[in-house]
């Protein structure tokens, strides 16, 4: 999906939005209403775009284990063993 497209599901699936503010509820102004629109299309295809790296990063390190001759159930196994980065783990 584009980002313009998301902003028009966004836009019908949200025709207004509204803010709390000091126990009253505001209805956005269009910059505002806008803003938030594109803040969340740009989420969305933020996050797309980090699953398609996960998985491009996984597709390069499966050709490479199948490069040294690995069988497909010892790279199942090495692909789904979580590698613990030493530096988070001293954190």
């Amino acid at each position: 999906m584009t980002k313009q497209q998301l902003i028009e599901q966004f836009k019908l699936d949200y025709p207004n939005l509204t803010k709390q503010s000091n126990d009253e509820i505001i209805t956005l102004s269009q910059d505002e209403y806008e803003a938030t629109i594109d803040s969340w299309a740009n989420a969305v295809l933020k996050k797309e775009a980090a699953k398609l790296a996960a998985e491009m990063a996984r597709q390069t390190k499966i050709s490479a284990y199948e490069k040294l001759g690995l069988t497909q159930a010892e790279i199942e196994a090495l692909i789904s063993t979580p590698i613990v980065d030493e530096l988070s783990a001293l954190a």
